[in-house]
């Protein structure tokens, strides 16, 4: 049995022996006085439930310690559930002992985030860098670890970035991509429309319902930063030849590495790659019009909102691809 599949497993049992114990506690509680009952439940739903998870699940997954928070909780509202009040027994007092203890964990592992977070942005310029490997550590895994650090790079671009240089180390030669295929035009229209949008839906929807004239703006909002926090990735991360490798960037959609020994040859149509599988290309170009594709020798990893996937081709939209094209082959 793999890792996997121990984890799965250690997984299930957990629900089954928290299913199993609560259905005991609920089908029991007639049976048992209530001065007992009182101090067994909720020792058992926000203790030893607990426990178990920590044992069976965050210890195995290597999870951080701030899961068992919730399931402390959890186990706090199902003995509230089962007694019938927040108050019965020893349920207040549980509550009061335990919260020393959340705080304790909460402290550590935050401190635990500060250090990885400080470890990150010393080891790399690259923001995304030190969201993801903050995230690594909380989740685990590439996917929501990815997503996490792709929406905390909107909010540090679209607030935080005004004052900061491009992406560049030393020795490299820099491409702008913001401009191809008409994108910061786009944007630009997108920000003069959006305050009279805004507005005016939210007027128009809130004659209906106040709530939901609410939420449309919020989510209007939040669409407009994101629109402006991955425009100005694409200006603070350009697409760079260095002596070694080349780095391709998309805003916060997408980042990878290739070795100059690693790049098989450049085209600029993706018609001279149809050699290549669909699931073997990814194309990042301006509306899906890429002007230029790199194309690797061997699968090559690429970071994605969505995690890392491994291809031969990336395609992508430079101001000017003929450049980018003659310095890949000048560095070569």
């Amino acid at each position: 049995m793999n890792t996997a599949s121990r984890q799965r497993t250690a997984l299930l049992a957990f629900c089954i022996v928290a299913l199993a114990l609560y259905a005991y506690g609920i089908a029991s509680a007639s049976l048992i006085p209530a001065h007992i009952e009182e101090i067994a439940l909720p020792l058992d739903f926000m203790v030893g439930i607990p426990l178990i998870f920590y044992f069976l699940v965050i210890r195995p997954r290597k999870l951080s310690l701030l899961c068992i928070i919730p399931a402390i909780w959890a186990g706090y509202a199902l003995s509230a559930f089962a007694l019938g009040s927040p108050y019965a027994g020893i349920l207040p007092y549980l509550l009061t002992g335990l919260i020393p203890v959340e705080l304790a964990i909460a402290a550590a592992e935050c401190r635990k985030l500060v250090m990885l977070f400080r470890s990150a942005k010393a080891e790399s310029p690259d923001p995304m860098a030190w969201f993801r490997a903050t995230m690594l550590y909380l989740v685990r895994k590439d996917t929501p670890a990815s997503m996490t650090a792709a929406e905390l790079s909107v909010w540090y671009y679209a607030l935080l970035s005004w004052r900061k240089r491009l992406l560049a180390l030393p020795g490299e030669t820099c491409f702008s991509y913001h401009n191809a295929g008409g994108y910061m035009n786009a944007i630009l229209g997108l920000a003069l429309a959006f305050p009279v949008e805004i507005i005016a839906v939210h007027l128009l929807v809130s004659r209906w319902s106040v709530p939901a004239a609410i939420i449309i703006t919020l989510l209007s909002v939040y669409a407009a930063m994101w629109l402006a926090g991955d425009a100005r990735a694409r200006i603070l991360r350009p697409i760079t030849v260095g002596s070694t490798a080349v780095r391709l960037e998309c805003g916060i959609q997408m980042h990878a590495t290739i070795r100059l020994a690693d790049v098989d040859r450049i085209v600029f149509s993706e018609s001279d790659i149809s050699e290549f599988a669909k699931n073997d290309k990814l194309n990042y170009g301006t509306f899906y019009q890429a002007n230029i594709w790199v194309v690797a020798k061997r699968p090559i990893e690429v970071h994605t909102m969505l995690g890392t996937k491994s291809v031969r081709a990336i395609g992508l939209s430079v101001d000017d691809p003929h450049a980018f094209a003659k310095a890949i082959e000048q560095a070569r």
